[in-house]
């Protein structure tokens, strides 16, 4: 069974200026609409000018010349819709698990149509603009321009600055808008973002420099990639798996970096040479110019390393940005290519940059690609670059500190000081507690993402974490998360081949649900249960406990154990192979519910005006009464059961009730599951069964029972009338863990 949806299967889802002072610059007042050069009325965005401007001193204008990279963003039409796709194939209990839809899908479905996105082009290349990517999700659109060319488009001035007071999460020299923003009514209300008109916020690099306690010495080795395989349980599936050859795994980098290292780390740990020769299976997707020239600041460097240490034979992309992480994520989710990506920067971003950026990785999620993040270096401090340390759609990956033997097994783990954990206050929308995290220690009062969701080792006792080459010579001496991360996104590639090769998804998608789903199960998870890193925003100590904990998440995992939880089926549907009136024996006469049957199973695969019928009957102190019983047969496996569910659709009378029923196979009686009013059943309806209780309707040889029964009741005015009861839908959907 394919696991991507039809489009048809989607649609199921269905001006004054301001004013200089001295070298400061404050806001005036702003009228809502303005004369557009190009003559036509633009109305203003409802995008704030940054606010350090007013901690600044302005330079100079921009030169008109200087070529800026615009990031225009739309809202999709359905928000609501669009989540709850993702969130359905992301869920392992859903039916539709795994099927993951692609970028096209997404737009048609999802985007914004296609005349509002052609009008954003259009008025774009009126102006001059080189437009270099129209989204297939129509949400995006990337196109570079000159300043004039954006002044004249945005009805706005690109001034440079340098900020006078201090602030870490803004560069100290930046160029930035100086009016608000202005676009033409015809779609400006689509507009949820726009960015590249400044360069105020700077990414935060995930790592530092180690803090050696006082007197100690290096005398320390941190871990080798070897030590980690057998510390995080990949050893096991290195060679079954081929070392990742075959998985595409990708970093977001915004740090110069040397691929001349990646040699010298191959031959320092001997790992396995890609067919091309070292360094063939690593590409650079250069974004706004990339950041590769600069000069390296050992994050990226470490970051490729670090994911190549793990999985050296995968096909590995640096997605190289330059200034914005948006055109970094709009590139990584339209080229659709990377099953895992791991991120390891912080970002002060705006409420309406932030929102951008969280509606890519809604349109990643649906496509079942993995998105990880370091959670940062300075325990609970999350701000100012708390993002994406509050994005629900991000797995986020959080540090300890680890000891092994010389082979690699664990003699201590304990969670890092450093460990980015608890949560960032922001107010935007989606910083909510998610629906998927719950589980023993996640606090349910606590109306936030919480971070972190696990942690691998990040940080040594006498010296750094690991070791990478960085600019040429072998560097121990760094700590940070910036190291979790990849390391689990690197194990994580190895992990979903040995998914893949016992037959479950091809790809693994947003992998928190299935983890919090486990509720740290300890063969897969290691719980941390010392350490503390810091006091949280409610006052209360962040400390390492049982289970769940804001130090580090779950804790460390086990790959090899975490592949073999993962590997699940996606949901087969299979259709009724039998139905007739129930006959109710529970009565006495017994009573057949239903006379005059017309059609049959088959006719009941799909929504088609074909289905299965019943002239009801008259029961004396109930009404009357139609009931249809159904057998499905199946392959599923009781023991191996992950979900099960029911999916229905008819005609009924508006004050009718159906209810349906499934028979217990240990207690040979039928158990009420839904009641569903004559309105809703004419739309298809699908009735998850709770885990508890699924397997009690699966037999040893796979069959499920159920009964459909329609009940209009009598009234005080008498029996109710005669009616026919049509089925037009009726199957069982299951999945089953395969090893």
């Amino acid at each position: 069974m394919s696991i991507s949806w039809s489009n048809s299967l989607l649609r199921n889802f269905s001006s004054n200026r301001f004013a200089l002072i001295g070298s400061m610059v404050l806001a005036s007042s702003i009228p809502q609409l303005a004369l557009g050069q190009s003559g036509g009325n633009l109305v203003q965005l409802p995008l704030p000018v940054p606010s350090v401007l007013q901690q600044s001193m302005l330079v100079a204008h921009k030169s008109a010349q200087d070529i800026v990279h615009v990031a225009i963003s739309l809202s999709p039409p359905n928000p609501a819709a669009l989540q709850a796709f993702a969130d359905s194939v992301s869920n392992p209990k859903s039916p539709m698990y795994g099927k993951w839809a692609t970028p096209a899908q997404l737009g048609n479905q999802f985007g914004q149509p296609a005349a509002v996105v052609q009008s954003v082009v259009t008025y774009l290349k009126s102006k001059g603009f080189n437009v270099t990517l129209v989204g297939d999700s129509h949400l995006t659109i990337l196109a570079d321009a000159t300043v004039a060319q954006a002044e004249s488009a945005f009805d706005t001035t690109i001034n440079k600055y340098h900020l006078l007071a201090a602030n870490p999460a803004v560069r100290t020299d930046y160029y930035s808008f100086s009016e608000p923003l202005h676009l033409p009514a015809s779609f400006a209300s689509k507009v949820v973002s726009v960015d590249g008109l400044d360069t105020v916020a700077k990414p935060l690099p995930r790592l530092k420099k180690h803090a050696f306690s006082k007197g100690k010495k290096l005398n320390q080795t941190p871990l080798t990639p070897t030590q980690t395989r057998t510390l995080y349980g990949v050893a096991p599936m290195w060679t079954a798996v081929n070392q990742g050859k075959g998985r595409n795994i990708a970093i977001s980098s915004f740090d110069g970096f040397l691929l001349s290292n990646v040699p010298l780390y191959y031959k320092q740990f001997a790992l396995p040479t890609p067919a091309g020769g070292v360094g063939s299976n690593v590409s650079v997707i250069t974004i706004d110019g990339g950041s590769q020239t600069a000069t390296p600041g050992g994050e990226a460097d470490l970051d490729i390393q670090m994911v190549l240490g793990m999985a050296p034979l995968c096909s590995f992309r640096v997605y190289d940005g330059g200034a914005n992480l948006i055109d970094v994520l709009t590139k990584e989710q339209n080229d659709n290519t990377s099953e895992i990506i791991s991120e390891s920067y912080g970002w002060a971003l705006s409420a309406s940059g932030s929102t951008a950026c969280h509606n890519e990785h809604v349109l990643m999620t649906a496509q079942g690609m993995t998105y990880m993040e370091a959670t940062g270096d300075y325990g609970t401090q999350l701000e100012p670059f708390a993002y994406s340390n509050y994005e629900p759609e991000v797995f986020q990956v959080g540090g300890t500190t680890a000891n092994t033997d010389n082979a690699g097994n664990r003699t201590s783990e304990v969670g890092w000081s450093g460990s980015g954990g608890g949560w960032a206050t922001e107010s935007v929308p989606f910083n909510v507690l998610p629906s998927w995290q719950r589980g023993k220690g996640v606090p349910t009062t606590i109306n936030f993402r919480l971070n972190p969701d696990a942690a691998l080792n990040a940080a040594g006792d006498t010296t750094g974490a690991y070791q990478f080459y960085f600019n040429g010579a072998l560097e121990f001496g760094y700590d940070g998360t910036s190291f979790a991360s990849p390391v689990f996104a690197g194990s994580l590639g190895i992990t979903l081949s040995k998914v893949i090769a016992l037959g479950g998804a091809s790809r693994l998608g947003r992998i928190q649900d299935a983890v919090y789903l486990q509720n740290g199960r300890p063969d897969v998870w290691f719980d941390v249960t010392s350490g503390f890193n810091g006091s949280l925003p409610n006052g209360a100590l962040s400390q390492a406990t049982l289970f769940w904990d804001s130090v580090t998440g779950w804790g460390s995992v086990n790959f090899s154990a975490l592949a073999t939880s993962l590997a699940v089926s996606p949901a087969v549907v299979y259709p009724c192979s039998a139905i007739s009136a129930y006959d109710n024996v529970g009565l006495s006469p017994a009573v057949i519910e239903g006379t005059n049957a017309a059609g049959g199973a088959a006719s009941l695969t799909s929504v088609d005006g074909l289905g299965y019928s019943l002239q009801a009957v008259r029961e004396t102190l109930l009404g009357r009464v139609a009931t249809m019983q159904a057998t499905f047969s199946t392959n599923l496996i009781p023991a191996n059961l992950n979900s099960l569910s029911l999916t229905l659709a008819g005609t009924a009378d508006p004050n009718a009730t159906i209810t349906v029923y499934l028979l217990n196979q240990g207690t040979g009686k039928y158990v009420a599951v839904k009641s569903i009013s004559g309105t809703a059943l004419k739309t298809a309806s699908t009735i998850t069964i709770p885990t508890a209780s699924m397997t009690s309707y699966v037999n040893s040889a796979g069959t499920v029972q159920a009964l459909v029964r329609y009940l209009v009741p009598n009234s005080r005015l008498g029996v109710a009338s005669n009616f026919s009861f049509f089925l037009d839908e009726l199957y069982i959907s299951g999945s089953q863990f395969l090893n």
